[in-house]
């Protein structure tokens, strides 16, 4: 399996529209596949990273939908709400998984583009899509380090809980890519597990009560604080940083019109437009 495994919707079996919304994720698919191996190589360290969110993605394909946090439906229910999305409208959801904020998005009418890391993931959306009859829904299987579209091209991106898996400078750089492919107006919308290295009230807050939740699951709570601790010190797989931190990305980047809120528990959504008169 390479590091940028495809898998996107039997266009014949799906009925998938035609013209500028197949040519949406055409598009993305060829930029993909043509990147070439040297800078693959360059990136060794990201591409084991990768590897080991495909594996464990691909063994919660199966579970994910009927174990969904609480929060996390919060979550998405947030982000739905915050964004507007119709016929006409391009939208990016990086990060889908399988479908939450992708099917309600392509419902609203909008053409869809979603992306994961695990091709699993992907093909249960694809299943999921041709059961509710979305021809405007597209999936591929990519990392999102990996991905590549026209400039101006999206009127909208999403992403939930994904993008805490990527090391800072990645998410730096993806905030900035992302306002480069949307079109002048477009809006970037960021819902994740948001706190820092405990350097405010609010992180350490978050931590108490992330650590006293767990607590009182017993043993199994209590190996996942020592498992967990062990990822949040050394900053592996879950690397989250702050609302502020976030807001400062999308600042740096050029968006304007930037909100930040918190969620639920740890969660928090930050948002910015790209100027109509670009930058």
């Amino acid at each position: 399996m390479t590091d940028s495994e495809l898998t996107s919707f039997d266009a014949a079996d799906h009925n998938a529209a035609s013209g500028s919304d197949s040519q949406f994720a055409a598009t993305a698919r060829t930029q993909v596949a043509g990147i070439d191996s040297g800078s693959r190589l360059a990136r060794l360290a990201t591409s084991t990273t990768v590897r080991r969110q495909r594996r464990v993605w691909s063994t919660r394909v199966n579970s994910w939908d009927h174990h969904t946090p609480a929060g996390l439906e919060k979550v998405t229910a947030a982000v739905l709400a915050a964004v507007t999305a119709g016929p006409g409208d391009k939208v990016l959801d990086l990060g889908c998984g399988t479908g939450q904020l992708s099917l309600p998005l392509a419902e609203r009418g909008a053409s869809v583009l979603a992306i994961d890391v695990s091709a699993g993931m992907i093909e249960r959306l694809a299943e999921k899509a041709k059961e509710r009859s979305l021809p405007n829904l597209e999936g591929l299987a990519t990392p999102v380090e990996d991905l590549s579209l026209p400039e101006g091209s999206i009127d909208l991106i999403v992403t939930s809980y994904a993008l805490h898996h990527l090391r800072d400078p990645d998410k730096a750089r993806l905030v900035s890519t992302a306002y480069t492919w949307l079109r002048p107006g477009g809006t970037l919308v960021v819902a994740d597990m948001m706190f820092g290295r405990g350097g405010t009230s609010q992180d350490r807050a978050i931590i108490k009560s992330k650590v006293s939740a767990l607590a009182k699951r017993g043993i199994g709570g209590w190996w996942r604080i020592a498992k967990n601790s062990y990822r949040y010190l050394v900053r592996v797989q879950e690397r989250p940083v702050s609302i502020s931190a976030w807001t400062s990305m999308f600042g740096k980047a050029g968006f304007t019109d930037i909100t930040a809120s918190s969620i639920v528990a740890e969660a928090g959504l930050v948002s910015g437009r790209k100027p109509e008169t670009g930058r």
